[in-house]
């Protein structure tokens, strides 16, 4: 059973995304004049909100791009862009390169094309796929997802990618693809990635290929393609594996080398979970890695479960955010548009405890697989595309105080 079926190239994308309580059928129907009146009606509410409190806001780009699903992005800090490669619009599967500046709604956001659709060295167009990022050196690091022949994803990845001057800033952002030695990671989608920038190592947890769910956890030395040879090596934690693995999200805290995992669907596709799971010594060096659930499966308080969503992480204060994805559920697959804090989500610091997020103002629709990044000196969560059983989306919103803290 496939799950992931708001992907319906051809028919989904063409009904206009409804985002509460505007209809961006009128905004981006490339009509000026209707566009500046939701405009100015979106700053009407925005200018009667309270100014504290974590609030949503939709950004309106110069430039309005096509619906894009299950894409996946980046942040840069420093020059406030977010960063995103491929994904499904309504009627393929591109492979261009897409920068939003002014990311975190603090000035005027505008889409460019960095890489247009085609372009030559470019890895293929793919969907569900994974990217990290080395800030310093301004290079996005992405792997597997699928790729596509028409409408159908045809073939499962486990490439290596690495986009340098991600940034624009020291030069033409431009692909080179990695050959890792030993032995990779089975071709996959939806798994999840993080980036231990200290170390240079990408960390991979899970994933799919509509056969097997995937509960394995890899490492990628040199992941940026510098210092050294990449090269894969598959961890052998004891404890666990968590209980959802597939579609799941993953955030690292790089000060105690720990990974947090939550939800995701479980083996057999046909259920999720809301389990929060840290895997200790998770970038594979300083000790055997150990799988810990600190939050049990269906604990009371906990989100609803789920699979696709989003989820970001705050260092500093120890609290990973949540927002959106899809529940697998025996009555249907609703998709949400809920966010979450969970404090102390390391469980090292004291007990871990949710908080649902009362965000002021409209707030996005119910979406899976969106693409999301965190400003961490804004604490603003952003958010681009991905799709429901009605729609899939183009708009950008930020959720600013996203860590939920005052």
């Amino acid at each position: 059973m496939n799950r992931k079926v708001p992907l319906v190239i051809g028919y989904l994308g063409i009904f206009a995304c409804s985002l509460a309580p505007f209809s961006w059928a009128q905004v981006r129907g490339r009509d000026a004049s209707k566009r500046a009146q939701w405009q100015a009606s979106q700053k009407a509410i925005d200018a009667a909100l309270p100014a504290a409190g974590a609030k949503w806001t939709l950004l309106f780009p110069t430039h309005i791009l096509d619906e894009r699903f299950a894409s996946a992005a980046v942040y840069d800090a420093v020059t406030n862009r977010l960063i995103a490669f491929s994904g499904a619009n309504f009627n393929s599967v591109p492979n261009d390169v897409l920068s939003l500046a002014n990311a975190n709604g603090t000035g005027t956001a505008n889409w460019t094309t960095e890489i247009p659709d085609g372009a030559a060295g470019s890895p293929p167009g793919r969907t569900f796929h994974s990217a990290v990022y080395d800030e310093v050196n301004s290079r996005m690091i992405m792997f597997g997802g699928c790729s596509f022949t028409g409408e159908l994803c045809s073939k499962y990845l486990n490439d290596v990618w690495v986009l340098t001057n991600a940034n624009g800033v020291g030069g033409t952002p431009t692909w080179r693809q990695l050959s890792p030695v030993g032995t990779p990671p089975a071709p996959r989608w939806a798994h999840a990635a993080t980036y231990d920038a200290v170390n240079n190592r990408m960390i991979v947890f899970g994933g799919d290929n509509q056969s097997l769910i995937f509960s394995d956890t890899w490492v990628l030395s040199n992941a940026n393609g510098l210092g050294g040879p990449p090269t894969w090596t598959r961890l052998s934690p004891t404890g666990g594996p968590p209980e959802g693995q597939d579609s799941a999200t993953a955030v690292y805290d790089a000060t105690n080398n720990v990974l947090i995992e939550f939800a995701g669907t479980m083996q057999g596709f046909a259920a999720d979970a809301n389990s929060v799971w840290t895997l200790s010594n998770a970038n594979g060096l300083g000790g055997a890695p150990v799988w810990k659930r600190i939050i049990a499966n269906g604990a009371a308080g906990s989100p609803p479960k789920r699979d696709g969503h989003i989820a970001v992480y705050d260092s500093t204060n120890n609290r990973m955010t949540i927002f959106g994805g899809n529940s697998n559920t025996a009555t249907g697959f609703p998709q949400h548009n809920d966010a979450w804090v969970l404090a102390n989500a390391n469980g090292l610091t004291g007990p871990p405890q949710w908080a649902r997020i009362a965000a002021l103002g409209p707030s996005p629709a119910g979406r899976t697989s969106a693409a999301g990044v965190y400003d961490s000196g804004g604490n603003r969560l952003m958010i681009f595309g991905g799709g429901s059983w009605e729609a899939d989306f183009f708009s950008t919103w930020v959720l600013s105080g996203a860590n939920g803290l005052p």
